[in-house]
């Protein structure tokens, strides 16, 4: 697969998994809390895959593969907690 389908999958599938958990957990919690809380769900389950699954020498690759979009999405998600209503 071409990279830059990758990086586009890669933006994609954080997007879809961080907005999707944030979201649900809006429904217990303060909608920023319920962000960070969502990336730290997030972070813990794909660092354990990475970790536990791969061969240690391609720990750093996998770890940028989904660490680096969930970072770019956590900021956009904040600013548009926002604008919810309490």
């Amino acid at each position: 697969m071409p990279f830059p389908a990758l990086v586009i999958l890669a933006l994609a599938y954080s997007g879809l998994v961080l907005a999707t958990l944030a979201h649900a957990l809006r429904k217990i919690m303060p909608a920023p809390r319920a962000v960070l809380v969502a990336f730290a769900i997030s972070a813990v389950v794909h660092a354990a895959s990475t970790f536990l699954g791969t061969e240690p020498d391609r720990w750093f690759t996998l770890s940028l593969f989904w660490l680096l979009p969930h970072l770019l999405f956590v900021p956009i998600l904040l600013i548009a907690t926002r604008f919810q209503r309490p």
